[in-house]
């Protein structure tokens, strides 16, 4: 019988990124869990999700799709590859899907952001097109 390792990602989900991150998981047939934390500290405001399978299994190429889709599909989207060295945050924006499963494999985890709710987007996108159509 061989030994094989459990690899998992934990995704740290700020902001607005939470239902609109998991979605895009789900979409993808991608299973993950919520980590609950309890501490008697202040922590910085995020939930936490995590993604855990044999190495073999882990699906690092869908992962690595999910994140370029869901971070191209709005301005205000962020993914932030933090590496296991803990010097280096890597924004994945602009990177190609086979980049982003690199840098995962060898990353401590990954924090997504999205800093505008999309109703506030729309409405962001509505008044600029407002203003274009005023000048």
């Amino acid at each position: 019988m061989t030994e094989q390792a459990v690899s998992a990602i934990r995704f740290t989900l700020f902001k607005h990124s939470r239902d609109s991150f998991l979605a895009a998981l789900d979409d993808a047939s991608i299973p993950h869990s919520t980590v609950v934390q309890f501490s008697g500290r202040p922590q910085a405001s995020g939930f936490t999700e995590i993604v855990s399978a044999l190495s073999d299994a882990l699906p690092w190429n869908g992962i690595a799709k999910v994140i370029i889709s869901w971070v191209e599909a709005r301005k205000s989207r962020r993914v932030m590859i933090n590496m296991k060295e803990g010097l280096v945050s890597i924004d994945a924006q602009g990177y190609g899907a086979k980049d982003v499963e690199r840098l995962l494999r060898a990353c401590r985890d990954v924090s997504i952001i999205d800093t505008m709710p999309q109703d506030k987007e729309i409405e962001a996108l509505d008044s600029d097109v407002a203003v274009r159509r005023a000048d």
